[in-house]
Formats: structure tokens, sequence, C-alpha cells
């Protein structure tokens, strides 16, 4: 076993240790308590946390360095997010894993090939080293790490001897966009990545432009949630959404019976999905509209059949923001509490940008 210690001089340390093990308990750690000193076991690491008037005492055991930096930052940023806001506790780790590395959970990935399966979407195929952690369906999405253009050399993000990210150059800094794994297979080392292309390119869109053979991109993750057994499944998406329905939908038991609704521009955007015999698959075309102008997917549900006495339903919907808040709304009044299970979310927002996007979820959360 590798390991690794820190001691971390702290006002109030059992104000910290408490949420830190609560909110490492909600993913899926498990706390015990052994001669006075709090145990963590998560991801096939072992943090031993020793409590004092004024420190925490921590040390971490794992069976490779990955998996050791994963345990030591998912400690050190949540020591920092629950210490009082006017301080900045200092940790400096030694033993094993010290010096700055690559976070255990990113991969630089290579472009070898870039297909247009459609008039304004692009597969990117890419080949990587150990990506069997990102080979799971319960987790589909991945943050990409996009270099700016022209820069060769980007600051891939990297973890200090704090065991927290290092700050790096804004003028060598990736963008992150999130996206769906659309094809993995982990035993070639290899993996496709579908690529909407707007006229009006974001970071992500701009690079599936100009991508060719030999282009390096970061890849951290993976995350996002699946879809629930049921007895019958509905989708809803636009061309944001397709892959990931297109992942799902491979992904279905043979005998699934459901509906899909794609949102996309005309005919030429229409991909052959594979899917259960029992899945119907149907296409909205917006023709000129703008993306996202148009009610269809909103009407598209509201046609949908919901009987008191049908079969659990599982809801995945993905789309721009209007669609979603008018989908989620409509689909309250249809949703039984005791049988059904949904996902409905807000991929992108017309006229703004995916950090305003973001800012602007994290603000409506925080009214709701």
């Amino acid at each position: 076993m590798l390991a690794t210690s820190t001691r971390i001089a702290l006002a109030n340390p059992a104000g910290v240790l408490k949420p830190l093990c609560e909110h490492l308990v909600e993913h899926e750690a498990v706390i015990t308590e052994q001669d006075g000193t709090t145990i963590i076991a998560l991801d096939g690491s072992r943090a031993r946390i020793a409590l004092s008037a004024n420190a925490l005492d921590v040390t971490v055991e794992a069976p490779d360095v990955a998996t050791l930096l994963g345990m030591k930052r998912a400690i050190a940023s949540h020591v920092i997010e629950f210490a009082p806001k006017d301080t900045a506790p200092e940790m400096r780790w030694i033993g094993d894993g010290t010096g700055p590395a690559l976070p255990p959970e990113f991969r630089i990935l290579t472009v070898t090939g870039v297909e247009r399966i459609t008039p304004h979407m692009a597969r990117i195929r890419f080949k990587g080293d150990d990506l069997a952690r990102y080979d799971h369906i319960d987790a589909l999405h991945v943050r990409l790490f996009i270099p700016p253009e022209g820069v060769s050399e980007p600051s891939w993000p990297m973890v200090g001897d704090d065991g927290l990210l290092l700050p790096s150059p804004a003028e060598t800094r990736p963008l992150v966009r999130k996206y769906t794994i659309r094809e993995i297979d982990t035993a070639a080392g290899t993996l496709a990545l579908d690529f909407v292309l707007h006229e009006d390119a974001g970071p992500g869109s701009a690079f599936a432009f100009r991508a060719k053979a030999g282009d390096r991109i970061g890849m951290a993750g993976p995350g996002g949630r699946w879809f629930k057994p049921a007895e019958r499944y509905v989708f809803l998406a636009d061309e944001t959404g397709m892959p990931a329905v297109a992942r799902m939908l491979e992904n279905l038991p043979a005998e699934a019976v459901g509906q899909v609704f794609i949102e996309v521009a005309d005919a030429s955007e229409e991909q052959p999905l594979r899917h259960p015999t029992g899945i119907s698959l149907t296409w909205l075309h917006r023709g000129d509209a703008a993306p996202g102008s148009l009610p269809l997917l909103q009407d598209a549900f509201a046609t949908i059949d919901w009987p008191e006495d049908g079969p659990p339903t599982y809801l995945w919907a993905a789309a721009e923001h209007a669609a979603f808040k008018a989908i989620r709304a409509a689909s309250r009044g249809k949703l039984r509490p005791e049988r059904d299970q949904n996902l409905v979310v807000s991929y992108w927002r017309a006229g703004a940008s995916a950090e305003e996007h973001v800012a602007a979820k994290k603000t409506e959360a925080a009214r709701s």
C-alpha cells in the first residue's frame, strides 16, 4: 500500500471533520471509528483522521498512485470547502504521490479520425490509455478540456503538493465542456464523441470544425445519471441530447417498449439509431426555425398517453432550457409518484454561453 500524510491546522477541526464525513458518505464512503480515529474507506483507499484541539492529522493509504491522489484531493478540497471562509488551511502532504501530477480521473486523448455523420453532426474518434473507468453505462458524460485554438501545449490540470488543483495561465488553460461518450472500446483504447456543429461555434463545436488526426484533448469523469429499469420508456431530446439517447437505446433490454421523440432540423439530420423493436422512434423537424425556438418536444410530450393504471414508466428528457421547463412542468401532471421515475434536464440555453447557463441554473436553484 502507498501512503501519504499531512497535518491540517484548524481553529475548529471538529466543525470541519463532521460535514466532510457526511459529504463523503453521500458518495458511498464507509465511515468507522477506531481508538478515537475516524477511518474513511472509499474506492479502494483508506484515510485515517485523528482529531486534536487545533488540527486534523490525516494519513491516506491506497494500492496505487491514482487512487491515492483521488482520496487526497477529496479530503483536501472538502477541508477547504467546510473550513471558515476567512481562513486558508495549509496542507503539505509527505510520502508517496507527491509532486505535481495529472488528476487520477484525467486522460489525454489523441484524435484518430473525424467523420461528418450528418450536415451538422461530427463524430470524432480518439485514442487513449486506461479508459476502463469511463466504460460504465450508468455514467455517460465526461468533461472535455478543449485547448484554445492555436495552443499546441495547453496547461492540463495538475494536482499540487496540497492535493488541490494548481492554477494555470489563462492563455493556455483549456475550456471545459460536457459531452456524452457515444462509443467506447476499452480493450482497443478507443472512444468516440459526437459534436453538434453550430454556425456560432462554441469551444466544442469550434474544435470539431478544425479537428484532425493527431490533435489532443483532455477528458475527466465520468458522471451523469443513467435510466432506471421500467416497463415503459419515454425519451425526448434535441440534437444535444441525441448521443445520450442513442447510447441508452442500445443498452435497453430487447423486450423494452416505449417512445422516443428527437428534434432535428430536417430529414438530413436523422441518424440510424439501434433500438428494441418495441420502441417507436419519431423525428420532429423544425425546418428553418432556430434550434429551441419551436415547442416541438413539448407538443410531442402532450400527445403521450399516460393511463392511471399503465405500466411503470421512466421519462428522460434533455433539450434547450425553455423546453426543459415546459416538459418538467407538464410531467408533474402525468408522473405517478408510486410508479414512475424521471430525469428532465436543461442541456443549453438559447442566447447564453455554457458558463452563463450554469450560472443561471444555480441562481434559479437557489430561488426555488
